[in-house]
């Protein structure tokens, strides 16, 4: 029997490819703006983390926006922020202009989006959320492949004040467009229909009762994964934004360098679906731990590449295993804390997330600037994300505290 909460997959999916497309296509963007103004790497790779910074806060009042009225409003109004971002950048002159429009808007407009929505779509599927999270997901994969190749093709055909206004013009009706195809709550009886199905929702058994932000924040589950989110995502955006302009310093061309970052996205889609079925069957917790170890790997391979198979190999690589935690993380948390205030704490774990990403690529540019190469940043990188993985195997779930039952 179909499930009306597939049409919120189909509209997550859309705004998820547009929003985080737009948003890692800076890395294209990354090479001409800094060469036309001047820039340093640090100072132009902070606009980035700046972004990602915004996107950890701006998901905490999202979420408790998204639980209250319900994800439609919230992610329209990251539609309006992410089409008038994208447009002003195009008009920059300066370096605070950048950090303003792109840096401050695309931020919030994205934590509109991701939060939200993996808070919202658990709520319409018992059996098989792995599945579903996966797909959903997916969007920000074909986003990550497809609109920053595309963006380099626009700059190199128009420039790159007009590929801006072209993105900025796409990414505003997409997600607006989608927000018809959401709604707050499945209807009554929806859930219990898919639990009478033959799958789990998940191969462990659910929190003995649901948490609130407030009960979740006093946990000590709470604040491991709230650092192994951190340091997995110190290590990840740090490649995501420097990985293109590390193909160049290798020799590759703007467009083969950009081919790389596509790779991110090409391999995490394939992550997304075979990982998101293993987590129907083994936990998300399971799953999260594995892919962390292979991103790990992957950087470590970055560092080593030399010529064009293995830095397209291991780029595909760490594709797969980012798209075979992402989608994981609302699930581990629902896991622990239940679903009726997921979206507030989701919220203010994936800030913990976006801390890290704002870390990242500065920290890399940094490193660059004074050794003129990126093995230490890249070697830091990859011993945050396997320090992260080792936190996730170590997950217990916390005693309960009477009083109150698990709507799970």
């Amino acid at each position: 029997m179909f499930s009306p909460g597939w049409l919120m997959v189909v509209a997550g999916f859309l705004i998820l490819m547009v929003s985080w497309g737009s948003q890692f296509a800076f890395s294209i963007f990354f090479a001409p703006l800094a060469r036309e103004f001047g820039w340093d790497r640090a100072s132009t790779s902070g606009v980035f983390s700046l972004s990602i910074l915004l996107f950890g806060v701006g998901s905490i009042f999202a979420g408790r926006m998204a639980d209250r009225w319900g994800p439609r409003y919230v992610v329209g109004a990251g539609g309006i922020l992410m089409a008038a971002g994208l447009l002003l950048s195009s008009r920059i002159q300066s370096l605070w202009q950048l950090y303003l429009f792109y840096g401050v808007t695309t931020g919030l407009a994205v934590s509109a989006g991701w939060g939200p929505l993996a808070a919202a779509v658990p709520r319409w599927f018992a059996a098989r959320r792995g599945l579903a999270m996966g797909i959903m997901s997916i969007g920000i994969s074909v986003g990550i492949l497809v609109i920053p190749i595309l963006s380099s093709y626009l700059i190199t055909a128009f420039g790159w004040r007009l590929s801006f206004v072209i993105l900025g013009l796409v990414a505003g009706t997409v997600i607006i467009g989608s927000t018809f195809l959401i709604k707050k709550e499945p209807p009554p009886g929806e859930e219990s229909a898919q639990k009478n199905g033959k799958s789990p929702a998940f191969p462990m058994d659910p929190p003995p009762r649901d948490w609130n932000l407030r009960e979740a924040l006093g946990t000590r589950v709470f604040w491991m994964l709230f650092a192994g989110y951190l340091l997995w995502c110190t290590g990840f955006y740090m490649i995501s934004v420097h990985l293109a302009v590390y193909g160049i310093d290798l020799g590759f061309s703007p467009a083969g360098a950009a081919m790389a970052v596509g790779l991110i996205g090409g391999g995490s889609i394939f992550g997304k679906i075979l990982m998101g079925l293993l987590s129907d069957r083994i936990g998300p917790r399971k799953v999260m731990g594995i892919n962390l170890i292979l991103q790990g790997v992957c950087i470590f391979g970055l560092i080593s590449s030399r010529s064009t198979f293995p830095f397209y190999l291991f780029s595909a690589l760490f594709g797969f295993g980012y798209g075979g935690t992402g989608p994981q993380i609302p699930l581990v948390v629902a896991q622990f804390f239940g679903l009726p205030s997921l979206g507030a704490i989701l919220g203010v774990m994936i800030l913990s997330g976006q801390i890290g990403g704002a870390i990242g690529p500065l920290l890399a540019g940094k490193i660059f600037d004074l050794t003129r190469s990126y093995f230490w940043g890249f070697l830091t990188g990859g011993v945050c994300v396997l320090m992260s993985s080792l936190l996730v195997f170590f997950l217990r779930t916390p005693p309960p505290i009477p009083g109150k039952k698990c709507q799970f």
